[in-house]
C-alpha cells in the first residue's frame, strides 16, 4: 500500500538512503560514482535513439564504452600512491649474477645505502619463487627497504610484498593494478615517452626508464639514451629510475639528466664487495643529485647567508639586492630574520644572481622542489620563472624554514653549475619570505603565481607554462 501511495505522490526512493550514499570516501568514490551515472544516461540516450535515429545509437553506444576507460583511467592517477619519492637506488637481485649467497648480497646491498630491492628470477618454478620471495620480503621489512617482484603479481601478493614491476611485453599494467589493489606499488619499464605516459595513466606509481646503455644483464637491440631519460624528466610527474648499463663510470651521465635515481643489477651484485659499491653509487647520488637524502643537505653555496632568527609572530618582507647599472645583481649581506611559526604556510622567492634559467634549468629547480614534499615539507605550489622562482610550502614540523631555503638555493646552484660547467652561486643572497594568513591570501598567492607567466608573455594561460606546478592534493587536504 505504501509503495502505491509513493508512486501516485513521487516519492518513491526519495526516504530510503543509506549511509554509504549520503557519503563518499574519496575522490576515486565520487568518479566511480559520477561515472555510473553518466553510463546510465548515456544508455537511456541510447536505448530512446534507437526508435528514430540507429546510426545515432551506435554512436553513442561507441561513447558509453569509450568513457568507460576514461572513467578507469581517472580513478588509476587519482589513487593515493605509496611513497617511491625517496628511492634514489633500486638494486635488482638475481642469483646467477651473484658472486655469494643472493641473500647475503641483498643483506650487502641494503648495508650500502639501498633503499629499495628487486627480486628478479626469471628460470625459478612457481614453488620456488614464491619461497624465495617469501625470504626476499622477510629481508626488507626487517630492514625498512621497500620490496618489489619482478614480472608477477601473483608472487608479490602471496610474498606480501611492498609491490611488482612489469615490462613492456608482461601482463599489461593497468590489469597488475586492478590485481594489486591501491595498496601496493606498480613499476613500469618504459622505452618511450610514449610508454611513460601510459604508465601513469595505468595507475603506475614509479618507472623504469631505459636502457639508458647497452647491458649485459638483459641485451638489446636498441638503446633509449640519456636523451629520453631528459623527456622523462621534464614531463613525467611519478619517479623514474634510468635502468641498464649505469655503473660508476657512467652514472653522473645519468644524473644530469635529472630524473630520480637509478636500478643497477651486475653493477653491483656482480662484485666481491656489495656493499662498498652500492656505498659509491650512493655518494655520487647523494652528492649530485636533488633527491632523498641529499634534499636540504648540502653546504651553502659560497657567498650565502641565511638566517633563522626567533621573532615575534609577523609577516615581513626581504628585500632584493639593488640592481646594478649594468643588470646584473649587487651582492649585499644583509642580516634579516625569518619569520616563522609551527604549522605556518610561507610564499618564498628567490632571485637569479645574473641571467636566465633555461627551459631545462627551470624543470631541473622544480623537479627538485617537488621531490621535498612530503619528506621536508608539504608544496601547495611552485613556479620557475627564469629569473626567479616562487614557492608556497607549508614546513614539516620540527623542520625549520631557514633549512629549506638554504637547502633549496643550495642543491638547485649545484645541480645548474654541473649543467652549465660552472661553479658558485648562482642566486642572489637575500630571499623573500612571508607568513600567509588566510585562505584570501593563499588564493591571492596562487593567482599572482599561476599569472606571472603570462604577464612576461611566456605564455598565453599559466596553465600551459611548464614551470608552473600546483598540488591539488595538498590544496584539498
Amino acid at each position: 500500500m505504501r509503495s502505491c501511495t509513493a508512486i501516485r505522490q513521487g516519492t518513491l526512493g526519495t526516504d530510503n538512503k543509506t549511509a554509504a550514499e549520503l557519503s563518499r570516501a574519496d575522490l576515486i568514490a565520487v568518479v566511480t560514482a559520477a561515472g555510473k551515472r553518466l553510463g546510465e544516461a548515456l544508455r537511456c540516450l541510447e536505448e530512446y535513439s534507437k526508435t528514430s535515429f540507429p546510426e545515432s545509437a551506435a554512436a553513442i553506444e561507441k561513447f558509453r564504452y569509450r568513457f568507460y576507460n576514461v572513467e578507469q583511467s581517472i580513478a588509476f592517477t587519482l589513487r593515493p600512491a605509496k611513497s617511491f619519492a625517496n628511492v634514489t637506488l633500486c638494486v635488482l637481485i638475481t642469483e646467477s649474477l651473484c658472486k655469494k649467497n643472493w641473500l647475503e648480497v641483498a643483506a650487502d646491498a641494503i648495508a650500502g645505502g639501498a633503499e629499495c630491492l628487486q627480486l628478479r628470477e626469471k628460470e625459478l618454478e612457481s614453488g620456488d619463487l614464491l619461497c624465495r620471495a617469501k625470504d626476499f620480503v622477510v629481508l626488507c621489512r626487517k630492514n625498512g627497504v621497500i620490496s618489489i617482484i619482478n614480472d608477477r603479481p601473483d608472487i608479490a601478493i602471496l610474498a606480501g610484498a611492498d609491490g611488482v614491476h612489469v615490462g613492456q611485453t608482461d601482463l599489461p599494467a593497468r590489469e597488475v593494478r586492478k590485481m594489486l589493489g591501491a595498496a601496493k606499488l606498480l613499476g613500469v619499464s618504459t622505452h618511450r615517452i610514449e610508454d611513460a605516459r601510459q604508465a601513469m595513466l595505468d595507475g603506475a606509481d614509479y618507472i623504469g626508464v631505459g636502457p639508458i646503455f647497452k647491458s649485459s644483464t638483459k641485451p638489446r637491440d636498441f638503446v633509449a639514451g640519456p636523451e629520453f631519460a631528459r623527456q622523462v624528466a621534464k614531463e613525467i610527474k611519478i619517479p623514474a629510475l634510468g635502468i641498464a648499463g649505469i655503473n660508476e663510470s657512467n652514472v653522473d651521465e645519468v644524473i644530469a639528466t635529472g630524473i630520480a635515481g637509478i636500478a643497477v643489477s651486475s653493477a653491483v651484485i656482480g662484485c666481491d664487495d656489495v656493499k662498498a659499491a652500492v656505498h659509491r653509487l650512493k655518494e655520487k647520488l647523494c652528492a649530485r643529485s636533488s633527491v632523498g637524502q641529499t634534499f636540504l643537505s648540502v653546504s651553502t653555496p659560497v657567498g650565502q647567508t641565511f638566517l633563522s632568527v626567533s621573532s615575534p609572530v609577523g609577516q615581513t618582507f626581504l628585500s632584493v639586492a639593488p640592481r646594478s647599472a649594468d643588470g646584473d645583481v649587487a651582492r649585499t649581506r644583509r642580516h634579516l630574520p625569518h619569520w616563522t611559526i609551527e604549522g605556518a604556510t610561507y610564499f618564498l622567492t628567490f632571485r637569479l644572481f645574473k641571467g636566465e634559467l633555461s627551459a631545462t634549468e627551470r624543470q631541473l629547480i622544480l623537479k627538485h622542489v617537488i621531490q621535498g614534499d612530503p619528506q621536508f615539507y608539504s608544496l601547495i605550489a611552485a613556479v620557475a620563472m627564469p629569473d626567479h622562482v616562487h614557492l608556497l610550502i607549508s614546513p614539516n614540523s620540527g623542520v625549520d624554514l631557514s633549512r629549506v631555503m638554504k637547502g633549496t638555493k643550495g642543491v638547485t646552484a649545484k645541480l645548474i653549475n654541473r649543467l652549465r660547467g660552472t661553479t658558485g652561486s648562482i642566486w642572489q643572497e637575500e630571499s623573500f619570505d612571508r607568513i600567509v594568513r588566510d585562505q584570501s591570501e593563499l588564493d591571492e598567492k596562487l593567482n599572482y603565481m599561476l599569472n606571472n607567466p603570462v604577464k612576461k608573455e611566456l605564455v598565453l594561460d599559466g596553465w600551459d607554462y611548464d614551470g608552473w606546478y600546483m598540488n591539488v592534493t595538498a590544496l584539498m587536504g
